[in-house]
Parts: C-alpha cells; sequence; structure tokens
C-alpha cells in the first residue's frame, strides 16, 4: 500500500522518517535533495525512493 503527503508552498511533513517539504517558489526538498517543480511536473528523489508531483498550489510526495 502507498503512503502520501501532500504539503502546501512554505510548510512540510514526514512519510515515514523523511521530511519532505515545500519552499518558496516551489523547491520541493525529500530528505537531502531539492528539485524546483513546475507545475504538471514529477519527479523522483532517487535517495529516499519517494516520488513528489506537484498539481496547482500543491505537492504530493509518495512511496509504494
Amino acid at each position: 500500500m502507498a503512503e502520501s503527503v501532500t504539503v502546501n508552498e512554505g510548510t512540510y511533513d514526514k512519510l515515514g522518517i523523511v521530511h519532505c517539504g515545500v519552499i518558496k517558489g516551489f523547491k520541493v526538498t525529500c530528505g537531502p535533495e531539492m528539485k524546483v517543480l513546475h507545475n504538471g511536473d514529477e519527479h523522483l528523489f532517487e535517495m529516499t525512493g519517494i516520488t513528489a508531483k506537484r498539481e496547482g498550489e500543491s505537492v504530493t510526495f509518495s512511496k509504494d
């Protein structure tokens, strides 16, 4: 079963033990990695195996 959390710009949450957040300008962080996401973008953070997908003003982090 997949786990997921959804966060907005300027906030963070934890997915398991990994901190996932969205910094101003939609700089998305997941553990020690960072990536800028534009609306509709999706990115796999290889160190944690967590995928981030931006939809409008929110980003959903998920792990299978």
